[in-house]
């Protein structure tokens, strides 16, 4: 029969290995993709690609409705799962955001938020990341306001080069998302900020709820009522093809003398900036999952990022895609190409030299794009 010191000392020592057991495990997440559209498809994909080589267990469920209620009915039916996942994953929406982190903080399943702001009325609510609810681990986002801003200044500027504009301002209209959108209000707040600040006239702004379709239908009425466009800004490729469609049956020449500027760093897109008919998408965002991928996985082994910001909200910078670089963008969205790197190299809990070298998003984004620009030199050499 052991004594009690051996018991108290057999105790303490499973005390000690339980949370080290809990690491051994492999972590599951469960992503609520707002929709099924190309953009979120490469979200996931990429994010896939991320829990292969970090052996994450990752789930991908679309909301094909599309909408800010069946999104939280969505996160409804995963949280009352009687075997949950250990973390919940979603973007920031309207009027569920809170809901949805509330819901999940209940249940006992962390949470984390991505790729929109965390809106107003959830921010005064439940202020940020672990302080309100101590589940919702982090959020990470782009600078959409700073997204918006740098579309003006180049339409504005490739506008003046190519002599589209009277001298006193730049005609322009612009596409926006959805009224529930946080991402399409700060990518509008950074547009109506720049439009005042440069030398562009919004003549009008118009929602097309990232519709190829809509953006056709309102682009053309736009085109009709303000001849003197001289440049289309919208919110997402999805609606800038529409926009260009729009263009070419009112007899325009899309690059030539009219521009188009948009985010999201589509397939399809990237195509229209190699033949000339887009001028610039912003994007690298939809490596965003993959990089929340990333935390969780950091955390879930015992590497906390509270060191790499210490309210748990992360920023960064979206990239322009142009006829300069598109090569390279395209290499980098491209799904073929993602199981050329191993995403371990930038989890900090190896330490890798790599990992070390990452202490923000920024950083972190710019390596793993470095890392498949050195495999596409690589293969380019192969091939000489």
């Amino acid at each position: 029969m052991r004594s009690y010191p051996a018991r108290l000392l057999i105790s303490f020592l499973l005390l000690l290995a339980a949370p080290l057991a809990n690491a051994s495990l492999r972590p599951s997440v469960v992503f609520l993709s707002p929709d099924d559209s190309r953009f979120w498809q490469l979200v996931a994909g990429f994010m896939e690609a991320v829990a292969e080589d970090l052996e994450v267990d990752l789930e991908v469920q679309y909301d094909r409705e599309s909408h800010r209620f069946s999104y939280l009915r969505m996160a409804k039916d995963v949280l009352g799962r009687d075997e949950k996942p250990d973390y919940l994953l979603f973007m920031c929406k309207e009027n569920v955001t809170e809901p949805m982190l509330r819901l999940a903080d209940g249940a006992g399943v962390k949470a984390f938020t991505f790729n929109t702001d965390v809106p107003d009325a959830a921010r005064a609510s439940i202020a940020m990341p672990r302080t309100v609810l101590p589940g919702w681990l982090g959020h990470l986002s782009p600078d959409n306001i700073a997204a918006g801003r740098t579309l003006v200044t180049l339409l504005g500027k490739q506008a003046e080069q190519l002599a589209l504009a009277p001298r006193t301002s730049i005609p322009m209209v612009a596409l926006s998302g959805t009224l529930d959108s946080s991402a399409a209000k700060d990518r509008d707040r950074g547009l109506l900020a720049a439009a005042v600040q440069q030398r562009s006239e919004l003549l009008q702004l118009v929602y097309a709820n990232w519709s190829r379709e809509l953006a056709r239908e309102k682009t053309e009425v736009l085109l009709e009522r303000y001849p003197n466009t001289a440049a289309v800004w919208s919110a997402s490729d999805g609606m800038a093809l529409g926009a260009i469609e729009a263009a070419r049956n009112a007899g325009r020449v899309p690059g030539q003398d009219l521009l188009v500027g948009s985010v999201d760093w589509q397939p399809e897109a990237l195509d229209k900036i190699r033949s000339g008919e887009l001028l610039v998408s912003l994007g690298r965002h939809f490596m965003g999952g993959g990089l929340a991928l990333l935390l969780l996985h950091d955390y879930h082994n015992g590497r906390d990022f509270d060191d790499m910001s210490p309210d748990y909200v992360f920023r960064y910078k979206l990239e322009p895609a142009t006829r300069d670089n598109i090569d390279l963008v395209q290499r980098i969205a491209d799904p073929e190409n993602w199981s050329t790197v191993d995403f371990r190299q930038f989890s900090r809990v190896g330490e890798t030299e790599t990992a070390k070298a990452v202490p923000d998003p920024d950083a972190v984004l710019d390596a793993i794009t470095g890392a498949l620009a050195r495999q596409e030199a690589g293969s380019v050499a192969s091939r000489e």
